[in-house]
């Protein structure tokens, strides 16, 4: 089952991609980097979106918050609750965004530092690694979306977990090994803590390197998922452009 819109398109969104990581340079040669992976799905989900890179681990931010209609925070390899500067500072501009109602969205470490920004808890989960496709059970539904397809699958590579949601918000989906998988705020904060722009090639080969720290059995799950099971990443993606199109006329 298949999403259907409540709304038409809209001309074409300027969607800034504040970056937070990027690929080891290794693997840059054959992945590219993380605003290419943005890049590749948002092209493949609609040519008309438009992308603008704000790498904030290098403090480059966006010198009017209204360049662009709306931010997604990306994964990184840090924990939002490491004692770095520019984590610290993007905390601030979440709290800033959340206070002017602008869209946002956030991936993996993002989705993270928007529930630990906004008064929600963040910590190392005790399952330990969640790794390779994850499917979910759905408690409710983005209110952009009318019919929500449940039979999803995202990559996950992860630590650590959102165990507590700030106030105000609404859980969407969860599993046993993620209990805050997906949630939203109000129609200006979109979140969910899969992976819909890695690869199964590039998730791969990052467990591959990590073979030693996450233990044989994990990789050995993570292997097989990886090899044998899909994305759903076009669909979510295309959640992402719903989302940020449903602010945009909302505010029209």
């Amino acid at each position: 089952m298949f999403y259907k819109l409540r709304f038409t398109a809209v001309s074409e969104l300027t969607i800034g991609i504040l970056l937070t990581d990027h690929v080891l340079e290794d693997l840059q040669v054959k992945h590219g980097d993380q605003n290419d992976f943005y890049d590749k799905i948002f092209t493949e989900a609609d040519p008309n979106i438009r992308l603008k890179i704000y790498d904030v681990t290098e403090d480059v931010y966006p010198e009017d918050i209204d360049e662009c209609d709306g931010y997604l925070i990306t994964g990184s390899k840090l924990s939002v609750y490491d004692d770095v500067k520019w984590i610290r500072d993007l905390e601030s501009f979440i709290c800033l965004l959340n206070d002017k109602k602008k869209s946002l969205l956030g991936v993996c470490f993002g989705h993270q530092l928007i529930a630990k920004a906004l008064g929600g808890e963040v910590k190392m989960a005790e399952v330990g690694w969640v790794l390779g496709l994850q499917e979910y059970t759905f408690h409710d539904h983005f209110p952009w979306l009318e019919n929500l397809n449940k039979d999803i699958k995202l990559i996950h590579s992860h630590q650590d977990q959102v165990v507590n949601l700030p106030e105000g918000t609404t859980l969407v989906a969860s599993n046993d090994s993620v209990p805050n998988a997906m949630y939203f705020m109000g129609d200006h904060i979109m979140s969910i803590q899969g992976h819909p722009e890695f690869t199964n090639e590039y998730a791969y080969d990052v467990v591959c390197k990590r073979r030693d720290l996450i233990g044989e059995e994990s990789f050995q799950s993570a292997e097989h998922s990886l090899l044998n099971e899909q994305s759903n990443y076009l669909e979510v993606t295309n959640w992402w452009i719903d989302f940020f199109r449903y602010q945009f006329k909302s505010q029209q």
